[in-house]
């Protein structure tokens, strides 16, 4: 199929049409972006906060990926799972999702497709495989949509293809096979983790967002995003957007380098990131990918030319240049260190951060901060580690965290970004939490109830229409939006 601006543009309008997700004057229109093919673009002013626009998934299904746990495939579910009664492979948690309509149309061609049964280590692999086989069932129109859609070809792409012949044994017709192989291919460029369930039971899936897919990526994106109980994706402006400014998702995460997230960026999306922040040595003066210089002890050290991937790197302060291979090194090390810890392990952690880290790398480097943000969400959460549990000093030791992570999110001009919001509302917690026991033990405390319900407010208004968003940050939400 051509892709060209009209044929996008009519394609995508149509297919929000079907789903009821189309408004009079949206602020946005299909163009040719400057970083080659096309892009989404701001048709007028878009205050933050401001709705962009609403998508749905082409396709959903479960993720391919190994750690990922087997799932009910119609509602997502991850528990009281049983096989299909008709024995086609997949794993259901109740009669209403083995009867669904939906379920019974990727049975049958699953059945069709048969030589053998499927059970138990084969269930699980047919069940990760499951996403391009839904792309079978797809209406004509749904399929021109998919086929308009940019692909990448690998040869990693098709894998899901091989599995369920080569493993499954599935008798594939020929025209399956290509059709399913292109759209493993685009799924592998374009789609988007789902989170679905609820604050207490949450899983992820993924799913192709035809409309969200044709935003270009940035690691400084002016829109977050999020996604509602009926999986649609809700794209709202981070930033200040103006008119004419091309649209930008991130598809990386915040917290990493500039080398961390390139490579990401290049395994996962195949194109090597030159956005503003990538270019910049010190990221906006968040030093997120340097370390201390092994001669002055002091100065930072930041990449000459952060674009040029195995080029030198040089100390701010004393000027001594540092070979890329050393500063991979230090990172390669600090990085198995960072996976190897448990939940129990907070004071080793902590130990780790100020005895070791530190003397390596900056503040703000992104070991620390990965570090820093596994804890906040340790702390208040986990057994053992409960609010009441909790000692003065951990419960501290959160909220400066919390408010270190806030800190950074702002140099990094990431605006009202989901993170924010999910850290405002952390922060507001630590403060109840400190309140309470300054008024237990009889002081005054110097919290304020207007403090409190700001943080709260700010993080309400950032996790509008989140599924996944806090019991108590949805009873804040307008009564419109908690009936949508």
């Amino acid at each position: 199929m051509q892709r060209n601006i009209d044929t996008l543009t009519k394609t995508i309008h149509k297919y929000l049409e079907r789903n009821s997700l189309t408004t009079d004057t949206p602020p946005w229109e299909i163009k040719k972006s400057d970083l080659g093919g096309f892009g989404v673009f701001a048709t007028r002013p878009i205050e933050t906060g401001e709705l962009i626009f609403k998508d749905y998934p082409v396709i959903l299904g479960p993720r391919a990926a190994l750690t990922c746990p087997v799932l009910c495939v119609n509602c997502y579910s991850n528990e009281n799972l049983k096989p299909c009664e008709k024995e086609c492979g997949l794993q259901l948690c109740s009669s209403k999702c083995q009867n669904s309509s939906s379920h019974q149309k990727e049975c049958k061609i699953i059945r069709q497709w048969q030589t053998q049964k499927i059970t138990g280590e084969l269930s699980e692999k047919l069940t990760k495989v499951l996403s391009p086989i839904r792309s079978l069932l797809l209406s004509d129109e749904d399929k021109t949509v998919v086929k308009c859609l940019k692909a990448h070809k690998s040869e990693q792409h098709g894998f899901e293809v091989d599995i369920m012949k080569n493993i499954l044994h599935l008798n594939i017709k020929e025209d399956e096979e290509i059709f399913m192989r292109f759209v493993c291919s685009v799924m592998d460029s374009n789609a988007f983790e789902v989170i679905v369930g609820n604050e207490d039971n949450q899983s992820s899936v993924k799913g192709l967002y035809p409309l969200g897919s044709l935003a270009n990526h940035s690691c400084v994106p002016n829109t977050t995003h999020v996604f509602d109980e009926h999986q649609h994706m809700i794209v709202r402006a981070a930033t200040f957007i103006p008119e004419g400014a091309e649209i930008f998702h991130s598809y990386s995460r915040f917290i990493w380098g500039t080398a961390t997230r390139r490579f990401h960026l290049y395994r996962t999306k195949h194109f090597l990131c030159k956005c503003q922040r990538c270019q910049d040595p010190t990221e906006f003066g968040s030093y997120v990918s340097s370390i201390l210089c092994k001669v002055c002890k002091k100065g930072k050290v930041i990449p000459i030319d952060p674009l040029v991937n195995n080029g030198k790197w040089q100390c701010e302060g004393c000027g001594e240049i540092v070979n890329r291979e050393d500063v991979a090194g230090i990172s390669s090390l600090l990085g198995a260190a960072l996976n190897s810890f448990t939940t129990e392990d907070i004071d080793h952690m902590l130990r780790f951060i100020e005895k070791k880290l530190l003397t390596l790398v900056s503040e703000n480097n992104e070991t620390v901060i990965e570090l820093k943000y596994k804890i906040i969400w340790i702390v208040g959460h986990q057994k053992g580690f409960t609010w009441t549990e909790l000692s003065d000093s951990l419960l501290y030791t959160k909220e400066k965290f919390c408010r270190d992570l806030l800190s950074l999110l702002e140099t990094l001009k990431l605006g009202q970004c989901k993170m924010r919001g999910l850290l405002l509302h952390e922060l507001c917690s630590c403060y109840k939490e400190m309140r309470r026991r300054e008024e237990k033990s009889g002081h005054v405390s110097k919290i304020r109830d207007n403090d409190m319900r700001n943080l709260l407010q700010e993080a309400a208004d950032i996790l509008m229409y989140d599924v996944g968003a806090p019991a108590e940050i949805k009873n804040l939400w307008p009564d419109e939006i908690k009936k949508f």
